[in-house]
């Protein structure tokens, strides 16, 4: 029997691979342990959605309604307290800057906080779609850009399968920290701990095989004022400190990142697409990108 024929990848899955690739950092410690690290950037979640709608079949209107979704997904999130990100919630915002009084309750003041909530969703998708950049691109505004939501999100992939060593991993997100290129390091902020929620912590205590976590970090400086990351930043590092028998483990992104350009901003009509097969990946998921930490 002859192999079942496979449709090659459409153009916007083409884009995420390419994108894929610029997120992604990966080093092989000396003991065998290998690291791999997402930089999930505002430009990588934009092109995995559009790869997704296009294997899905879905027109542009439903793109948009899912990339709404995800914004929605961090601006009504709940962020830690103890760090003072938890202003970032829009409902806080709202509370502080627009209607002290605003009662949730009421359901004339609950459909005016929902139409000036919905005005920032819809502010930032307009930013995305200025005719005037790229699809894709580094910054979209002072929250957007390789950041989400001004946070820096990190999935971790850790694999032993070519080293005889067992960590231990159960505060692995404590040991990992991102470090700017003027060398100061910055601890993950969290609900559950490091970990923006229980979820993204690692399954097992002690690297067996894999693991997966995810990573926020506020983009901040102690004065809660100064970015991390800002446009003259040259690169950001993730730093693991004492994963197996190396004191430490660094992967490097250059700043600012550049992303392949987009011909078409628009989905083409369902009807000129077939749905088609996700490629294989080595890193698994840790879940949906939104949320809070």
């Amino acid at each position: 029997m002859g192999c079942a024929q496979v449709d090659p990848p459409g153009p916007f899955a083409q884009v995420e691979e390419k994108v894929w690739r610029i997120v992604n950092r990966s080093a092989t410690g000396r003991d065998g342990i290998f690291l791999q690290a997402t930089l999930r950037s505002f430009a990588y979640e934009i092109a995995n959605f559009y790869a997704n709608a296009e294997r899905e079949g879905l027109d542009q209107e439903q793109l948009e309604s899912r990339l709404s979704q995800f914004i929605y997904g961090f601006v009504d999130s709940d962020y830690p307290m103890e760090d003072g990100t938890d202003i970032n919630s829009l409902y806080f915002q709202y509370l502080i800057y627009v209607n002290p009084s605003f009662d949730p309750g009421n359901p004339i003041q609950k459909r005016v906080f929902n139409v000036w909530r919905g005005d920032y969703v819809q502010r930032l998708l307009k930013a995305v779609y200025d005719v005037k950049f790229p699809l894709l691109r580094h910054q979209y505004d002072e929250r957007w850009g390789v950041t989400l939501y001004s946070r820096l999100a990190f999935d971790v992939y850790l694999d032993s399968e070519e080293s005889e060593l067992r960590p231990r991993i159960d505060d692995i997100g404590s040991r990992t920290f991102l470090q700017d290129d003027e060398g100061n390091r910055y601890s993950p902020s969290g609900l559950a701990g490091p970990y923006p929620h229980e979820y993204f912590r690692p399954k097992d205590k002690i690297l067996k095989r894999n693991a997966v976590y995810r990573l926020h970090f506020p983009n901040r400086k102690a004065d809660r004022q100064s970015p991390i990351v800002g446009p003259n930043s040259e690169y950001v590092e993730l730093v693991i400190v004492g994963l197996g028998e190396e004191p430490e483990r660094k992967v490097r992104w250059k700043l600012p990142l550049e992303y392949p350009k987009v011909a078409e901003k628009r989905l083409a009509p369902a009807a000129d697409r077939q749905q088609r097969d996700t490629p294989f990946r080595r890193v698994p998921s840790v879940g949906s990108s939104a949320g809070s930490g």
